[in-house]
């Protein structure tokens, strides 16, 4: 979508259906805008129905218009008596139409909702022709809206400017940092919601959480994803990746350029807010390209169903948090991290706050929708009947979006976009938000604890591994319980053969080429990455990178000073124990210093971990059926 700094043609548009504001001039100057800043109350317009907080509307089983419908219905039969067969006729009529549609209730909704959903469904766009690239799935999700370029936090950012405001989108963490800074808790989006002045226009924050679990649903039972659970307890996502978006809402009063503006300081402040989780607003390519990634979509059709919406293959069904947990409790403090563990290909969660006038907004009230996607209608219902337990085990209630899919997809997509006034809130205590500990786990900490990698990124990974092939073939059955396709390139395939014969993947065999033959696979994604290994002895060093979402391990039974280029290339290093002229080699490549002189004391199924700012001790932890099919990953 090309991108553009002019300016949007409306100013101080209001959106539809809110109510007239008071007439306020229009700043000619920076001071001006200052002057008018003060007055703080006096800019803010009133907010329209469908961004008034769920937490503030007025809530009652029974609506006016219910009552209304049932008082028409009597009149018409009461003003039918006496009037002859026809009218009559009309008036039963009438009546039965709508009493049935006000007052029955059908899978806990009004009939008359079910009808208004049924209305939606059939009069919208719902489907979107490939091939079709982020810019087309935006429009299809938020008719109208458009990426543009713009200064924010210093530096050029997008902005998805449509009918209803400005959006900026903030990456949060380094997910192409190799090794992470351990687990951290995210603040709650309502906690957030002061970092946006009082005296500017209304904001609405949402932290978006996508992942996906290890071993992965594809793995099923098999020999690959039992060792894996051995491995992690189940504690641990194969990925994760978490998204901040923000934002200011378009009311009369305020001009796009203040608009601008005010979001500008928002982010400022809110990258303050978070203090230690990096937080960096999102340029228009990689915004466009987060989005698509989010939504799962690889440019071919998407289409929007009464129950599904199919996009890059994969079936997502999205609901719906009607009555939060009680958070004092475990299952409702933990409810977020258990949902981004469920059996499903991914999980996405979307907890939403705002917009809030109060400048005390703690305890804002938080919308939550989440999003499952399976490859196929059994392990989607799967998915589905998992949430339910969990949801309505912890004393939750759940809705399914039915009719309403798409807005589903767009509320579980970074865009901020309105809720459905659903009474849902976290309560005084925010919920639990664990972020950073995802990717492939090498092994544990002298504290027992997970060391993981993030094996596979946006881009290309290269590894080099100084140990052996049974090391290397210890990564790759972990790679596969993560949903990795493994192709090996060899120069020794008797080594690999019974290995690949163990395995038993169920995608099939894993192919073992010569050295230098192409892989010829379909490309890596998010959910499908590819792992090439090259076990081939010194060889010369790529000098372009590699497709994204792919990762090269390079296995090394020598480090010798031919590797030393190779060494200092790679991305990563996994290191089991070297000889002294090893350590003085690898210490010089990647800069190790007097650490060096420990890679030769650790103990033989231990490894190094080493990137370019941080170095990892490991010790490898075999499973038992690891050890059964590999043994035991020592280098000698």
């Amino acid at each position: 979508m090309p991108a553009t700094t002019s300016t949007s043609p409306h100013r101080f548009a209001p959106l539809p259906g809110s109510p007239p504001a008071a007439p306020v001039a229009h700043p000619a100057s920076e001071s001006a805008i200052g002057r008018m800043a003060t007055a703080g109350s006096t800019r803010r317009a009133a907010l329209p129905a469908q961004w008034i907080p769920a937490g503030r509307r007025p809530h009652t089983g029974v609506r006016a218009g219910q009552i209304v419908a049932a008082q028409v219905a009597v009149a018409a039969l009461v003003a039918a008596v006496g009037q002859g067969p026809v009218p009559a006729l009309v008036a039963v009529v009438v009546a039965a139409l709508l009493v049935p549609a006000a007052w029955l209730r059908v899978r806990g909704r009004w009939l008359f909702e079910w009808l208004a959903t049924a209305l939606g469904y059939l009069t919208r766009r719902r489907g979107l022709p490939g091939p079709a690239g982020p810019a087309a799935l935006l429009d299809l999700v938020d008719p109208a809206a458009v990426v543009r370029s713009a200064e924010l936090g210093g530096g050029p950012a997008a902005l998805v400017d449509d009918a209803a405001g400005l959006v900026a989108v903030l990456e949060l963490g380094e997910p192409a940092d190799l090794l992470g800074d351990g687990p951290r808790q995210l603040p709650a989006p309502g906690s957030l919601l002061t970092a946006a002045p009082p005296d500017g226009p209304p904001v609405r924050v949402q932290l978006l959480l996508t992942g996906a679990p290890a071993p992965t649903v594809d793995a099923g039972g098999g020999t690959v994803a039992t060792s894996y659970r051995q491995l992690t307890d189940g504690r641990l996502a194969g990925r994760e990746r978490a998204v901040l978006a923000v934002r200011v809402l378009r009311v009369a009063g305020w001009s796009d350029g203040e608009l601008r503006r005010a979001l500008a300081g928002t982010v400022r402040r809110l990258v303050r807010r978070l203090g230690p989780v990096t937080a960096r607003p999102l340029g228009e390519h990689a915004a466009l390209r987060v989005l698509a990634e989010l939504a799962h979509h690889d440019g071919r059709p998407a289409h929007e169903s009464w129950q599904v919406v199919r996009s890059g293959g994969l079936l997502q069904a999205s609901f719906r948090l009607r009555r939060w947990p009680d958070p004092r409790v475990e299952a409702g403090r933990r409810l977020v991290p258990r949902l981004l563990a469920l059996p499903a290909t991914a999980s996405t969660v979307s907890l939403c706050a705002g917009p809030w006038a109060e400048a005390d907004s703690a305890g804002a009230p938080t919308e939550l929708t989440v999003r499952l996607a399976a490859a196929t209608p059994v392990e989607l219902a799967l998915a589905a009947q998992t949430l339910d337990r969990l949801v309505t085990g912890a004393g939750g209630e759940l809705q399914r979006l039915d009719g309403a899919q798409l807005d589903g997809l767009a509320a579980t997509l970074p865009l901020a976009v309105a809720g459905a006034g659903l009474p849902a809130s976290t309560g005084p205590e925010p919920p639990e938000l664990p972020f950073g500990e995802a990717g492939l786990m090498i092994g544990s900490n002298r504290h027992g604890g997970a060391v993981t990698v993030r094996l596979f990124r946006p881009e290309s990974t290269r590894v080099l591994l100084v140990g052996g092939v049974r090391a290397a073939q210890l990564v790759v059955l972990r790679a596969l319980a993560l949903g990795a396709r493994v192709a090996v390139q060899t120069s020794r395939p008797r080594s690999w053969e019974p290995f690949v014969r163990g395995a038993g993947t169920p995608g099939g065999a894993i192919p073992l080429l010569p050295p230098g033959r192409p892989v010829g696979a379909a490309p890596g994604t998010p959910l499908r990455p590819q792992l090439l290994v090259v076990d081939a002895g010194p060889l010369p060093v790529e000098s372009e990178p590699g497709p994204p979402w792919r990762a090269t391990l390079l296995v090394r039974d020598e480090l010798t000073p031919a590797d030393a280029d190779a060494l200092g290339r790679a991305d990563l290093a996994v290191l089991q124990p070297l000889s002294p002229p090893e350590a003085a080699l690898a210490g010089t490549a990647l800069g190790l210093g007097a650490s060096a002189e420990w890679l030769t004391r650790i103990r033989d199924d231990m490894v190094a971990v080493v990137n370019r700012r941080a170095l990892r001790w490991a010790l490898l932890s075999p499973t038992p059926i690891e050890s059964q099919l590999i043994g035991r990953p020592s280098r000698r």
